[in-house]
């Protein structure tokens, strides 16, 4: 991705973070830090078998094998691009 992509993803993200946080000070001062805690604390407290279910059932067919094996290496990438360095 270009630097100006970058920063266009990076200022729309901040605008609808601001916009979802209900502020209307105009301040966007410790945003990015209440968010990345917010979804740190939802990712540790989520429940797998839970977070399973949805996937599976958003992919369709629950009752493929194949479906719970997509279902499985689609939560993987999702922790390797939330934790990142952290694995």
């Amino acid at each position: 991705m270009k630097q100006f992509q970058l920063d266009n993803q990076r200022h729309a993200t901040m605008e609808a973070l601001y916009e979802r946080s209900g502020r209307t000070c105009g301040t966007y001062t410790g945003l990015w830090q209440k968010y990345a805690a917010d979804i740190a604390a939802n990712f540790r407290d989520t429940d797998y078998q839970e977070l399973y279910d949805a996937v599976c059932l958003a992919m369709g067919d629950t009752k493929s094998v194949l479906i719970e094996k997509h279902a499985q290496q689609a939560i993987q990438v999702c922790r390797q691009y939330l934790l990142g360095k952290w694995l």
